[in-house]
C-alpha cells in the first residue's frame, strides 16, 4: 500500500500500486506525487475511534437542565418499559400508572403492545438531542407522551 498527500487539499489517500501521477479522488486534481511505503496508524485511528464514542456515550447520560438522563430513560423504557418505569423516571407518573395497570389488568395480553411502544420510546430517548428529549419528553404538557 502507497501512501500519497495531494498537494491541492493537503489530504492523505493511498494506491495499491506505484504510480508517479496519480489523481487526487478528494479533489480531483491531478499531479505528480510523493510517497512512502507506510502502513497506516490502525492504532491511532482507533484510539480517536474510541474517544470519540465515549464522549458521545458520556453524553448521552449527562443529565439535562431537568436532572433526567435520556440515557438512563432510554435503558429504562428498552428493558423495563412494559410497566411504565421510564415514564415514572420522567416524571409522568400517570403515564406509568396507566403502562402498569395495562399490564397487570390485562394479564400480559395488552403487555407485548406497551412492550413495542416503550422500546421505540427508548430507541427515540437514545437518537434525540436533550434539548429535544426535554421539550418532548420531560417538559411536555401532556400526561401520556406517546411519540
Amino acid at each position: 500500500m502507497y501512501i500519497h498527500q495531494c498537494p491541492e487539499c493537503g489530504k492523505q489517500y493511498s494506491t495499491q500500486e506505484k504510480v508517479n501521477r496519480v489523481k487526487c479522488p478528494y479533489c480531483g486534481a491531478e499531479t505528480n506525487v510523493s510517497y512512502s511505503e507506510q502502513q497506516p496508524n490502525y492504532q491511532e485511528q482507533w484510539r480517536q475511534f474510541s474517544n470519540q464514542a465515549s464522549e458521545a456515550l458520556d453524553s448521552v447520560f449527562n443529565n439535562g437542565p431537568s436532572g433526567k438522563s435520556r440515557g438512563i430513560a432510554g435503558l429504562l423504557a428498552i428493558l423495563m418499559g412494559w410497566c411504565g418505569l421510564h415514564y415514572f423516571y420522567i416524571g409522568k407518573s400517570s403515564a406509568g400508572v396507566l403502562f402498569l395497570l395495562i399490564a397487570i389488568c390485562s394479564c400480559g395480553i395488552f403487555a407485548t403492545i406497551t412492550t413495542i411502544v416503550s422500546i421505540i420510546q427508548g430507541v427515540l430517548f437514545f437518537t434525540s438531542t436533550q434539548e429535544e428529549f426535554e421539550r418532548k419528553w420531560v417538559n411536555c404538557p401532556s400526561n401520556v407522551p406517546l411519540f
